[in-house]
């Protein structure tokens, strides 16, 4: 049977959002980019946004939507966990690079942590 809309018997009910969950920034499309101080730009890649959560040796890389990726992106989660700080928070673009150096997103979740050439 085909549907073009999802019966509402088949739809979840919001997942439980983490304890001290925190959304990581979302970027916006704009005419033009905002001017002033206070202002910090970056690029937008091909990735995943991640709030990377270290408390103690613990490490927590939340999606948008509340998700764990820490078992998954164990390169990033190796890296906070190296960081000499018991705790810290950042907030970024979980990007993974071919060897041109352009980002390769299907490379994200791979999990071999080898860069290869890009397709």
């Amino acid at each position: 049977m085909l549907m073009r809309t999802t019966p509402q018997r088949w739809v979840r009910s919001r997942r439980q959002l983490p304890p001290g969950f925190i959304r990581p920034c979302q970027p916006i499309l704009a005419a033009k980019v905002p001017a002033g101080d206070g202002w910090l730009h970056e690029l937008k890649h091909d990735g995943y946004r991640i709030v990377a959560y270290k408390d103690g040796e613990r490490v927590w890389l939340w999606s948008r939507n509340g998700r764990d990726w820490s078992a998954e992106l164990v390169a990033i989660t190796a890296a906070m966990q190296a960081l000499p700080f018991k705790r810290l928070m950042l907030d970024g673009e979980a990007v993974s690079h071919c060897l041109d150096g352009l980002p390769d997103f299907h490379r994200l979740l791979s999990g071999d942590g080898q860069a290869s050439a890009c397709l």
